[in-house]
């Protein structure tokens, strides 16, 4: 993503301003066209690509253009290298696969990369085999008189 570059000259005159629009310019021809200002939440577009219907179009070629767009859209070839995008899939696909407990566990928690959703399974499942507490809640100490 190109960064928006500020260039400050030391004094104002007209010709000095005349050459800072000339350098904001030839940036701007060398960055190319300008980018999607804001970009979508990455979820709420992965979302739409998913679960696009294909009786909210008109016809298959509408259908296949939508798609088109709402793939572009959520995995954002212009910005992301085929690494990026692969990773994207790979993470959706594995969250796809879990059980859906520990998958609402993975989501809460925004993991980066797959190998943080790996880390963050790997430590749910040494967590559910810890063995139970032996000890008495307060509730159950009341109760019972200890």
């Amino acid at each position: 993503m190109a960064a928006k570059m500020e260039i400050t000259l030391s004094t104002h005159t007209e010709d000095s301003d005349k050459q800072e629009r000339h350098i904001i310019m030839k940036l701007e021809d060398k960055r190319g066209p300008p980018q999607q200002k804001a970009c979508p939440d990455p979820e709420l577009s992965r979302q739409s690509f998913r679960y696009f219907c294909y009786q909210e179009v008109s016809g298959p070629q509408e259908a296949v253009s939508r798609l088109r767009q709402l793939c572009r859209q959520w995995l954002q070839p212009e910005l992301h290298s085929k690494e990026q995008i692969l990773e994207l899939l790979v993470m959706e696909q594995f969250l796809v696969i879990l059980p859906p407990e520990i998958q609402a566990q993975v989501r809460h928690r925004h993991p980066m990369s797959s190998n943080e959703i790996v880390t963050l399974v790997e430590d749910l499942h040494r967590a559910s085999k810890k063995p139970k507490q032996w000890g008495l809640s307060l509730a159950e100490v009341d109760r019972v008189g200890v």
